[in-house]
């Protein structure tokens, strides 16, 4: 799609392909380091995931990220068979030791209405509800929780 603008410029938008992906990734870091460094930033995003294994059976999933003083939980998940034994304790805890090592005073995270269990584990930890979207992803109510870390 091309569209000409009062400066005569022409812009064209197009969907990244393997072609210009290297050319595009370039540019957002770029532009990024740019607008960070002009606005007195450190941008130092890191991304963790471990497992947690019995008898080299995967039974645990933790999946997050840290990134200017706030830590960001993805995705816990704990095999059904594994469920009420401890195993999603030991892997909030690594993801809330992970996040202090890293200087974060904020732990958040989301979970929707259909995860029931989920919500009480997380309040249990000492999240707190601070944002409820009805009709979120797959029309569902979604709760975003936070926590303070010390």
């Amino acid at each position: 799609m091309f569209i000409q603008n009062k400066e005569k410029m022409k812009i064209c938008i197009q969907k990244i392909s393997n072609k210009n992906k290297k050319i595009a990734e370039n540019f957002r870091k770029r532009e990024w380091k740019k607008f960070n460094k002009e606005k007195g930033y450190k941008w130092d995003e890191k991304k963790y995931s471990f497992i947690a294994t019995d008898n080299k059976k995967i039974i645990g999933f933790v999946d997050f990220k840290t990134v200017g003083g706030a830590a960001y939980l993805k995705q816990l998940i704990v095999s059904k068979e594994s469920r009420r034994a401890g195993m999603g304790d030991l892997l909030i805890k690594k993801f809330e030791d992970i996040a202090k090592k890293n200087k974060c005073h904020l732990a958040y995270l989301e979970t929707s209405e259909k995860h029931k269990e989920a919500l009480r584990f997380y309040k249990k930890h000492g999240y707190k509800n601070i944002a409820k979207l009805k009709n979120n992803k797959f029309h569902f109510v979604w709760y975003f929780l936070a926590k303070n870390l010390k």
